[in-house]
């Protein structure tokens, strides 16, 4: 004669531990079978023929568990089980040897502190801040073996909450530690100009460093004037000219480079003056044209002579 128990199992979780770390633990079968302390082997199966056809397409699972009868005498029990996977929890069904029959729910719930508070259902001692796990538990079993069975699946599942906080707080530090090398190595990379020369944004700007194409990372920064660039005069640009691939053209080195050689400024210039790009520079928009530097136009020259306008006399009575 099989009888048939329910009861209702609720833990606090502890602060400091997150919704996707003991889901992450739910969801994983093999560590939630290794958690429980009478699970000796345990390997995946097909659904055996007596799965229900909604059981049917879960995920199954040979488990050989080592169960202590009496002080000084155990034995060995291997049953199936199907696990499935829910979206807040897991939900097992245990088919064990001589009718026993348990369906096993485990839901996470509960509000963290930047999370809207949800009404809890009472009776059942269901904490009203922070995460908590609920287990429920419906079995049916002979009615000689129900207080045993009752109390052995409650200290075997005591043990299994109990290891999974504990992994939950592994997990959660291996995550801690893993954000924060990867925020240091981020501040280390920009307080320190890398091996291509770029300047961190982090840092003061320098002028002086270089990329791969020649170019500085900071084209609004002026270098500081030289001892031999005269005070008040307009000094170098922070980069020099260089003109577009193909252009055999080789940027100038000269000292002397003012702003009106940089087409970059003569395109502002409202200057008739720096107007005209330098010779052979060529044209981003239209690379085959290249501008060529206006010749002086020479005006006629014209034979000048002077009229003289007929002066009035002016006489005083």
């Amino acid at each position: 004669m099989s009888m048939r128990t329910v009861f209702t199992t609720i833990t606090a979780l502890p602060t400091g531990i997150t919704r996707e770390t003991v889901l992450e633990t739910l969801h994983n079968h093999f560590e939630m079978i290794d958690l429980n302390p009478l699970v000796i082997e345990r390997h995946p199966v097909k659904a055996p023929r007596k799965a229900s056809p909604e059981e049917f397409h879960s995920i199954w699972y040979h488990v050989v568990d080592k169960i202590n009868y009496f002080p000084g005498y155990h034995g060995r029990t291997e049953f199936d089980v199907c696990f499935h996977d829910l979206k807040n929890g897991l939900q097992t069904h245990v088919y064990a040897p001589l009718g026993l029959d348990i369906r096993d729910k485990w839901t996470l719930g509960g509000t963290l502190p930047h999370e809207p508070k949800e009404p809890v259902e009472i009776g059942l001692g269901v904490p009203k801040d922070g995460l908590w796990l609920r287990e429920d538990v419906d079995m049916k079993c002979n009615v000689m073996a129900t207080s045993f069975v009752k109390k052995t699946l409650k200290k075997a599942h005591g043990t299994l909450v109990e290891r999974l906080v504990e992994k939950a707080h592994i997990r959660e530090s291996e995550i801690h530690n893993s954000r924060l090398e990867e925020h240091n190595s981020i501040l280390s990379y920009y307080s320190e100009p890398s091996s291509q020369g770029l300047a961190s944004p982090m840092s003061s700007p320098n002028p002086t460093h270089k990329d791969r194409f020649g170019m500085s990372p900071y084209p609004n920064q002026w270098p500081t004037p030289g001892p031999d660039e005269q005070r008040g005069s307009i000094g170098k640009p922070p980069y020099p000219y260089s003109p577009p691939p193909g252009n055999s053209q080789k940027p100038s080195t000269d000292s002397r480079y003012s702003l009106s050689d940089d087409p970059r400024f003569l395109q502002r210039s409202p200057d008739l003056r720096y107007s005209q790009p330098p010779p052979g520079y060529q044209d981003s928009r239209n690379p085959h044209r290249m501008y060529q530097p206006h010749q002086p136009v020479e005006l006629p020259q014209t034979e000048s002579w002077i009229a003289e306008l007929p002066s009035s006399e002016v006489r005083h009575g």
